[in-house]
């Protein structure tokens, strides 16, 4: 991992003008300033980001006391401290503003001190650093702080496909770290990070605004939460990380609503010298976790991204792996494409003396064509409703007859999801929908692959 680095070295000429801009910031604490002295200039390596600025200053001595602060705003900035020969522990926080965190004073400063983010306020780039220097008698000393960025960015978020009927989109990240210390590390792990999605001119996506968004890191394997509002009423799905999602990463999501109020998107986590990509599913009947990827950023440009299809993204209307490709759409990411699949299945003649039941039969029904599948696909879903009216029988029939032990697409009752409903129409017509579920005819599932663009 690529890091910034905050050195401390000694010198022993100081310039006027640097006495004039840094010691009207120092705050020192003790006897007179000793004959041993530190100098602290900031800078970040070749391959890293800057660092981020205000850095404050804080060396302790082996006692835990605060002996001196001082702040440096700029690259241009230098600070010297006069020591007494002995052992000192430096720290360093970076990105901490004055108006957005409250940070310990000369008086107080202990290494476990509290960065608390004020009131109303939003996380900035926070980094840290820490170490220790053994001064001697008019000793001029040089000491490298490593400075580490302690919170994560969420860089993209949105969410595409939602219901016109939604007022309001947002996400929950939980658990995180509530709070950051002066010696880097973090305290507690109730804390969360929540965002309001802006609705976008199409009326059905969703999407962050502002790409200068920081939270704290996980605390464990996160949990994300979306959040659909429609007037009073707000539905939740949540989703289970099966890693930690931590400090120092670029956090990319792009989810779309699908059938069953299912939501699937990728979360992307860039780190300084890789990209670890996790696939999940949201679905009002948990979450289940679809493909997780590495790619370390730099060789193995031959290998393919686990959960996405090699190749270039098939037209609409279609045949990709035997399957008929019902539509397409596209993120900053990656391309979608729905696929309809070849055979269906007839369940008409059963008797259900409940709902509850009849779902079974439809998760049994497409659990089969999953374990059955020859092709390579899986996650055969019933399609929604705007899916069912795309279907054009007589396009789509001429397409399927290319493909081998094909069923045509038939004048009949076809199941589809209505939230948490399961309702039938007939394909290609907007008037036959909203149909009971004991109409049905034929059960012929869709499913979502996804490309590189």
């Amino acid at each position: 991992m690529k890091t910034m680095k905050l050195t401390i070295f000694g010198c022993t000429l100081i310039a006027a003008l640097l006495l004039s801009s840094c010691e009207k910031s120092m705050e020192v604490a003790g006897a007179a300033e000793g004959n041993s002295k530190l100098t602290v200039q900031t800078r970040a390596d070749a391959n890293s980001a800057k660092v981020s600025y205000p850095v404050t200053v804080y060396a302790m001595n082996s006692d835990g006391q605060c002996v001196r602060r001082q702040q440096l705003l700029s690259d241009n900035d230098e600070l010297s401290f006069n020591l007494d020969p002995a052992t000192y522990h430096i720290y360093a926080v970076g990105g901490a503003t004055d108006g957005d965190y409250t940070l310990p004073t000369l008086e107080n400063a202990v290494a476990t001190s509290v960065i608390t983010l004020n009131s109303e306020a939003r996380h900035g780039d926070l980094m840290t650093a820490s170490n220790t220097i053994t001064l001697s008698e008019n000793e001029s000393n040089t000491l490298t702080l490593t400075m580490i960025r302690k919170v994560m960015h969420l860089q993209n978020l949105v969410i595409n496909n939602v219901p016109t009927t939604v007022d309001a989109v947002a996400v929950t990240f939980t658990p995180l770290y509530d709070n950051l210390l002066l010696n880097g590390s973090y305290t507690t792990t109730s804390g969360e990070y929540g965002v309001a999605l802006t609705e976008q001119a199409d009326g059905t996506t969703w999407q962050i605004t502002d790409d200068d968004l920081y939270m704290l890191p996980a605390a464990d394997n996160a949990t994300i939460t979306v959040k659909f509002t429609t007037g009073q009423s707000t539905t939740s799905y949540s989703y289970s990380c099966p890693q930690p999602l931590e400090a120092n990463k670029h956090i990319r999501i792009t989810g779309t609503f699908e059938d069953e109020l299912i939501l699937t998107g990728t979360i992307t986590g860039a780190t300084w010298d890789g990209t670890t990509t996790i696939e999940f599913t949201f679905s009002s009947n948990g979450s289940t976790t679809v493909d997780t990827g590495n790619d370390n950023g730099g060789g193995n440009q031959g290998t393919q991204e686990e959960g996405v299809e090699e190749g270039a993204a098939p037209e609409v209307g279609t045949v990709y792996k035997g399957a008929y490709v019902l539509n397409s759409t596209d993120d900053a990411i990656y391309t979608y494409v729905t696929l309809l699949n070849k055979t269906e299945v007839d369940i008409s003649g059963e008797a259900f003396p409940n709902e509850e039941e009849f779902k079974t039969v439809i998760s049994d029904a497409l659990a089969e064509f999953n374990a059955n599948d020859t092709y390579g696909i899986t996650n055969w879903r019933l399609p929604t409703g705007d899916e069912l009216i795309s279907i054009s029988m007589g396009p789509v029939n001429q397409i399927l007859k290319t493909i081998s032990g094909y069923d045509a697409i038939a004048n009949h009752n076809y199941y589809y999801r209505d939230g948490d409903a399961i309702k039938c129409g007939l394909p290609g017509s907007a008037g036959t929908m909203n149909r009971s579920y004991t109409l049905g005819n034929a059960l012929r599932p869709v499913t979502t692959v996804k490309f590189n663009k």
